[in-house]
């Protein structure tokens, strides 16, 4: 009996050793560049020695095992490493550094429980200790849990949501939510008038180019809250333009494959020209997939947050070819530091960034920005000198020339005269062999030395 003891004392002392063994070499091999985790402070380019009351705690809130989420994560982590690698910050005679720490909201599930997202809240700012926080995705989500964060009068950076609501509550009840700002994306109205404005240049296009009169619009969107603004807006302006909408499909987070078949069906059927997905999930891989199945006769344009990732082109098996999507930013000049960021978040981490990257990024160095001019922590005190950042005096972002409008909304457009670009997206088109471009919108939507390549057609034609 005494034998078999000592055999099984040693089984488990070998055991033990082999897993600190194991644990000891995974920490010593070099990690994951800004690998997303939740509910633990990181601190990336902060000295090791650095006290915990010099860290000035950014909280991450977004559904963190989804894209959305990790292009947050990411984004943030990069400009986090660039501002502490750079000497942190400085208030008053004491140096601090910025660190991060995240919690799933859950956000970006199928059937949503906005309870999540509100406990997320409640522990990224009781226990993990978040002075501050970037994030936000889903609409239906994000404006219940901003009640928290506005209730500890916090500082809450928007990364994710266009809904327009979100700063419409600034300008009628600025008192409680002063302190939401949008840096990504421009907000639904916006987007909207943006994919207006590029669908006449295109009508203009296509006629002067193929002699083709586009008159006739689908529209396929998601059954959310944030679609519904867009569609409704398209369905109002698109007549007066000479273009209307000749069916409009609102298709539930469930709709699969066969569902997809069947809408490419009645869409050609239709006899559509465009067709404007409004799309922010996984809904867009089934889309494109289909597309090339049934080769209805007409180019997709819209809004396709998935397809913004340069994995899509293999995720669809090249069927996103002739996509054009709206996306904050590609590898072209939209300011003198978006390119230096796109090589930077490549080399980090062999992927392109999703629009929530970007947003994360300059949210990261408009807190900055803040915090140095108030050389304070106080998000009160903080909101004023954030509000200086406007057309007269931006901040220069990844994005574009950063400014916000007296209700905490970013400035859409550009300047013809200057050449400057604010919070403007780009049409970026996948083109064969998997590349994306930046295509014309004309000089309507921004300046044509953003542009990298000509607009290619779908091989089957269009109506």
């Amino acid at each position: 009996m005494e034998t078999n003891t000592k055999k099984i004392l040693a089984v488990v002392l070998i055991a033990i050793i082999g897993i600190g063994i194991g644990l000891t070499v995974w920490f010593l091999l070099p990690q994951p560049y800004g690998n997303v985790v939740t509910g633990r402070l990181v601190t990336p380019g902060a000295p090791g020695e650095t006290p915990s009351n010099r860290i000035i705690r950014v909280g991450i809130l977004d559904p963190m095992t989804e894209i959305q989420g990790e292009g947050a994560w990411k984004g943030a982590y990069l400009a986090c490493d660039e501002i502490n690698s750079a000497g942190g910050v400085k208030i008053g005679n004491d140096t601090y550094y910025f660190g991060l720490v995240a919690e799933d909201t859950y956000e970006a599930e199928t059937t949503l429980d906005p309870s999540k997202g509100t406990a997320a809240a409640n522990k990224i700012i009781d226990q993990d200790g978040a002075q501050f926080i970037i994030g936000g995705f889903r609409t239906e989500s994000l404006v219940v849990y901003q009640e928290v964060v506005m209730d500890h009068k916090m500082l809450l950076l928007g990364t994710g949501a266009a809904t327009d609501s979100f700063c419409s509550l600034v300008n009628s009840s600025r008192a409680r939510y002063q302190y939401f700002f949008r840096l990504m994306p421009i907000n639904s109205t916006s987007l909207a008038k943006e994919l207006l404005t590029y669908l006449v240049y295109l009508k203009g296009y296509m006629w002067a180019a193929y002699a083709k009169n586009i008159t006739k619009v689908a529209i396929l969107r998601e059954d959310l809250s944030w679609a519904a603004p867009l569609s409704a807006f398209l369905n109002g302006y698109l007549p007066g333009k000479g273009m209307s909408v000749v069916i409009e499909i609102a298709y539930p987070l469930t709709a699969d494959s066969a569902a997809f078949n069947t809408y490419w069906q009645q869409i050609d059927a239709a006899g559509a020209q465009i067709t404007i997905p409004i799309i922010s999930a996984q809904g867009g891989i089934l889309m494109t997939t289909q597309y090339v199945a049934i080769q209805p006769k007409c180019l997709m344009v819209g809004i396709d947050v998935m397809s913004q990732l340069d994995n899509y082109w293999a995720e669809t098996g090249g069927a996103c070819q002739h996509e054009v999507i709206l996306q904050s930013t590609v590898r072209t000049n939209k300011t003198s530091l978006t390119i230096p960021f796109w090589d930077s978040f490549v080399s980090h981490y062999g992927s392109e960034p999703l629009y929530t990257a970007v947003g994360s990024y300059d949210a990261m160095y408009t807190l900055l920005y803040g915090i140095n001019k108030t050389q304070s922590l106080n998000s009160t005190l903080i909101v004023p000198n954030l509000e200086t950042i406007n057309t007269a005096t931006p901040l220069k972002g990844a994005a574009g020339n950063l400014a916000f409008t007296s209700w905490h909304d970013l400035r859409e457009g550009y300047d013809p005269g200057t050449g400057d670009i604010w919070a403007v997206t780009l049409f970026a088109q996948w083109q064969a062999g998997g590349t994306k471009a930046c295509v014309s919108s004309g000089g309507y939507v921004y300046p044509e030395y953003v542009v990298t390549a000509p607009l290619t057609l779908p091989s089957w034609g269009i109506n």
